[in-house]
């Protein structure tokens, strides 16, 4: 069997490319080795029948954000976005709570009530990135280099501005959040954000990532799948077998085949051969480099 595309990996990253390559009329086969498709968007029973958890990640703010998403039916194949009216609340150790909100005064209002002032700084730093959210969403999602994005985002907040987001790159949230607030309670809510990027809120780079996700919540909100994360995997997956794609769960990629320096397909739990000049991994880089031996090497199909 013989494919134009082959895509190892079933998450949300996987299925899209997979999508993408089908609408332009290519053969698509995604494999994936576990029992389910979605990768780490999963819901299931773990506790009382009925109850239904989601097993990994449950929270999808870029995912309403997302250009690739919005393009495809996935309404139509079961996906609603629900939204909470708090999009988090951080608990301190007094018993209050500082807020995010879709509304930037609300929040300025939660931040406020922690330690006056707090807010209104807040408020007059993200302002300017809520006035020009489609800029600065476009300059963070976009293809590399985001260039379109960059010049509409620099064109909205000017000199000043664009210094501002530059410095937030290479910046620790620690330092963001001494530099913007007074309270040790409002940053706080600024460094529980920070921490979803995987980079310590003493190291560089963790600034723009708590600060993204926070304008994410007052541009699309912090939503979540109406039955849980599972229905967005599922809404993925039908579109990928409506626009003729396949998808094979259980199927455990043992190699990648390559003669005279060109893929030209892989082997499936230990022998069948899948035939496709295009492999693409949706996989931790990790998962290719730690196996090279036994993910390459020619086999005639």
């Amino acid at each position: 069997m013989s494919y134009d595309a082959l895509v190892l990996g079933s998450g949300p990253n996987g299925l899209s490319a997979a999508i993408t390559m089908a609408r332009s009329g290519w053969r698509v086969l995604v494999l994936e080795a576990a029992e389910r498709a979605g990768g780490a968007v999963a819901t299931q029973e773990l506790t009382l029948p009925g109850f239904r958890h989601d097993t990994f990640s449950a929270v999808y703010p870029a995912g309403a954000a997302s250009p690739v998403f919005a393009s495809l039916p996935l309404h139509r194949h079961g996906l609603r976005w629900v939204h909470p009216r708090a999009c988090l609340a951080h608990p301190l150790p007094d018993g209050t709570a500082a807020a995010l909100y879709c509304d930037l005064d609300a929040t300025a209002a939660s931040l406020d009530a922690i330690h006056a002032g707090d807010g209104e700084r807040w408020r007059a730093f993200a302002a300017p990135f809520v006035r020009h959210f489609g800029a600065l969403r476009d300059t963070m999602l976009a293809g590399f280099p985001p260039l379109r994005g960059s010049a509409r985002l620099a064109a909205g907040l000017g000199p000043r501005g664009v210094l501002d987001f530059a410095r937030l790159l290479l910046m620790p949230a620690c330092a963001l959040g001494e530099e913007l607030f007074e309270d040790e309670g409002t940053r706080a809510w600024l460094y529980g954000s920070a921490m979803h990027s995987d980079v310590p809120p003493l190291a560089a780079g963790s600034a723009i990532a708590a600060v993204y996700l926070m304008l994410l919540g007052h541009g699309v909100g912090w939503p979540s799948p109406e039955g849980g994360a599972g229905r967005l995997a599922d809404a993925l997956v039908a579109h990928l077998r409506e626009l003729g794609g396949e998808v094979r769960t259980g199927a455990n990629v043992t190699r990648i085949a390559v003669e005279r320096g060109r893929v030209v397909g892989v082997e499936v739990n230990g022998g069948e051969p899948v035939g496709s000049p295009a492999v693409i991994a949706d996989l931790m880089p990790g998962a290719l480099a730690a196996r090279p031996r036994a993910w390459l090497g020619s086999t005639r199909f």
